[in-house]
């Protein structure tokens, strides 16, 4: 698609404040607000347009107050970029940087000069008038050589080259970026050097010269990963994906495609995001998936319009009207081709030869053959005569059509002749090297040129019967393949689902497993009050187990419950043990400050019975100073849950063999179900251990580790 305007990334480069600038803003100290606001609305025009715009006009009206025509100009130089940044609305930013353009000419400012012109090449090249963004380059290139501006004498050329692009002067182009990319190397400037090289890339592609293209976008590419420039980045995947697309790579193109979208949504570039829907949308033409087509070409439309690119505009109605020329959709193909070539016109611009060559297929659709042909004929020329080797190839193709239909025999074996060398040229690796005119010289007359033009048809129709015979083949091999692969998946998918069932029912046959081993336990408790003779104590005790089953009913139904849940349930049977204790027991429960307990479920019941252990078999031989500590934390995409206690260890506690049958009962019901979470969810560091603690050689608690998985509540 052709451009329309320099890309912004150009535009960022020059909005760097000077040291004449800070230097001035100290000199005079009546004027360093104005130069502070002028420069710092300067560099937030392309970041903060609307802020900047503000800023301008407060510096530009203390400006003017004050008779000072350094801060008028600089002032209006800040506004004119803002504008820009907002795609020139309503003309303001012609207006302000004519302004300061002006203003820096009375005082002989040859920075501000270079940038004043810089600027207005850029208006100019949004209404697509390239006599005045030729001049206004030129001019800002003179202006940045005499301040020795380096970085402003690269985007000058840039911006020449583009002019010559546009003018399809491509070795003119040439030339300026060559120039560019050398000042570049010479300064070390890296960014200016990968913008340069990239817009290389664009001229290789426009000549046809598709290997050079892209070995030079992947050089900008890598210039502006090195800087990490995600600006750049994107320019070089559109690129990229463009040259794959002219080589009918659609796969790569696509891929490089979406790259430079996402890339562009994210920065909110409305250019480069309308330029990159429209460059999807050809793919999808070329995949005869019309519908998704016309979706990215409509967006296109919307944002060339809200950006008043009249240009643009003209683009994207030509390629709507080849989209609905595919579906048959012909009096709307008829009117954007129509569309297309007079707002083309409007701009002054020369019409491409694409226009001419889809509004003559749209006529011989039509069955207006004559006019057709004229069509085709003027693509035909134009092509020729600018040496645009693929429009010579689409226009020779129709206008063979059109003469075939026709009856001219004659002319139509003279384009169809030429078309098929270009596109044995095209199909090879000659094309890689540049395409230069065809030229064809017939030396039989028209007899004979009708009997070559018979056979060649003769020939093109055997040639796509075989083709066919071919595709028919591949198809059925195909879809034999696909009827295998689709029935292999399909009896995998229902042993996985008998899998996943069996191991479901597993896990929740293991969590009734627990519920009445940690009821038995809680009633155990309740019997020591009663039988000690504590019936307040057992009263209150009561009261806490009634929420405590209450809790655990709830839980024990599901597989995930929230970590606050968990949380308050873990506490309230710690609360519940303590009244086992004369002198009681010390816990603790700390949850790592990156974990919200509200927004984080876990495995129901799995902390519970490892702080049963702690306290049956640790703290209860303990006459006092008990102490069990509960720490969740978020470990490499796990939750770590730790249950640490200071008891007498598990060594000690084995000697009471009554309870020992008791500790391998629920710490085999835990590893069980940890175990099937590791089968379900395919996590290999999902864990349970057990760490016997030591202090100066002696027995001094225990440490039990989990692994467990964890889920979201909320995204």
């Amino acid at each position: 698609m052709t451009a329309g305007i320099v890309p912004f990334v150009i535009l960022n480069l020059l909005l760097l404040p000077t040291a004449e600038e800070v230097q001035s803003s100290r000199a005079n100290p009546d004027t360093a607000i104005i130069n502070k606001q002028s420069r710092d609305a300067y560099i937030g025009a392309r970041r903060t347009p609307d802020i900047s715009i503000i800023m301008a006009h407060q510096a530009l009206s203390a400006s003017r107050q004050s008779g000072y025509s350094r801060g008028v100009a600089d002032a209006s130089l800040a506004l004119g970029m803002a504008y820009l940044a907002k795609y020139n609305q309503g003309d303001s930013a012609r207006y302000y940087n004519g302004l300061a353009l002006s203003t820096y000419e009375e005082t002989d400012d040859i920075t501000g000069k270079a940038r004043a012109c810089y600027g207005l090449a850029y208006v100019y090249s949004f209404g697509g008038d390239f006599l005045n963004t030729e001049k206004y380059a030129a001019l800002a290139l003179q202006y940045f050589e005499e301040a020795a501006d380096h970085r402003g004498m690269i985007n000058s050329l840039n911006v020449l080259a583009y002019v010559a692009r546009q003018k399809q002067d491509l070795e003119k182009a040439k030339t300026y970026l060559e120039k560019a990319i050398a000042t570049a190397r010479d300064v070390k400037d890296t960014l200016s050097l990968a913008d340069a090289t990239n817009n290389l890339g664009n001229v290789f592609k426009e000549m046809a010269l598709f290997s050079q293209a892209i070995d030079t976008y992947f050089e900008a590419l890598g210039l502006w990963e090195l800087k990490g420039d995600s600006s750049g980045m994107s320019l070089a995947y559109g690129s990229i994906g463009l040259s794959y697309f002219y080589q009918k790579d659609y796969d790569r193109a696509l891929e490089y495609y979406k790259k430079h979208l996402y890339l562009s949504d994210r920065r909110k570039d409305l250019w480069e995001v309308s330029k990159v829907c429209n460059n999807i949308a050809q793919v999808y033409n070329e995949r005869g998936l019309f519908d998704s087509a016309l979706f990215y070409q409509r967006r296109t439309l919307a944002l060339s319009r809200a950006m008043n690119l009249p240009t643009g505009e003209a683009d994207i109605s030509a390629n709507l009207a080849s989209t609905f020329l595919h579906v048959r959709k012909i009096d709307s193909a008829y009117w954007y081709i129509n569309r297309a070539i007079d707002i083309k016109s409007g701009t002054g611009q020369p019409i491409p030869p694409d226009y001419y060559i889809t509004f003559g297929n749209i006529l011989q659709f039509q069955g207006r053959y004559q006019q057709a042909a004229g069509q085709g004929l003027k693509a035909y020329n134009i092509a020729k005569e600018m040496d645009l080797p693929l429009a010579v190839f689409n226009s020779s193709l129709l206008l063979s059509d059109i003469f075939a239909k026709t009856g001219r025999q004659d002319l139509a074996y003279k384009y169809l002749s030429e078309h098929t060398r270009l596109k044995d040229s095209i199909s090879n690796d000659e094309f890689l090297k540049q395409v230069t005119r065809m030229e064809i010289e017939y030396d039989f007359d028209k007899k004979e040129k009708a009997a070559e033009y018979e056979r060649e048809q003769q020939r093109v129709i055997q040639e796509n019967k075989i083709r066919e015979q071919r595709m028919y083949l591949k198809g059925l091999l195909i879809l034999l393949i696909l009827l295998t692969v689709i029935s292999l998946l399909y009896i995998r998918q229902n042993r996985l689902k008998s899998q996943y069932a069996r191991i479901d029912l597993e896990q929740r046959l293991l969590r009734t497993q627990m519920n009445p081993h940690f009821i038995f336990n809680s009633l155990c408790a309740v019997q020591d009050l009663i039988m000690a003779d504590k019936p307040q104590k057992a009263n209150a005790f009561l009261t806490k187990i009634a929420r405590l089953m209450r809790n655990i009913l709830e839980n024990s139904s599901e597989e995930y419950v929230a970590l606050d849940k968990e949380i308050e349930t873990l506490r309230l049977y710690m609360e519940v043990q303590q009244f086992r204790f004369e002198k009681g027991f010390e816990y603790n429960i700390n949850i790592d400050q990156s974990i919200d307990t509200e927004n984080i479920s876990v495995p129901p019941m799995l902390a519970q019975p490892c702080v049963e252990n702690s306290i049956e078999h640790g703290l209860l031989p303990v006459k006092e100073g008990g102490r069990v500590t509960v720490t969740y934390a978020i470990r490499d995409g796990l939750m770590m849950l730790e249950v640490t206690d200071n008891g007498v260890g598990r060594v000690k506690a084995a000697e009471q063999t009554p309870r020992i049958k008791k500790q391998s009962i629920s710490t085999k019901l835990t590893e069980k179900r940890l175990e099937h979470f590791r089968k379900i969810l395919k996590e290999k560091q999902i864990s349970y251990e057990i760490i016997d603690l030591y202090e100066d050689g002696a027995a001094a608690g225990t440490k039990v580790v989990m692994m467990l998985p964890y889920k979201k509540i909320y995204a």
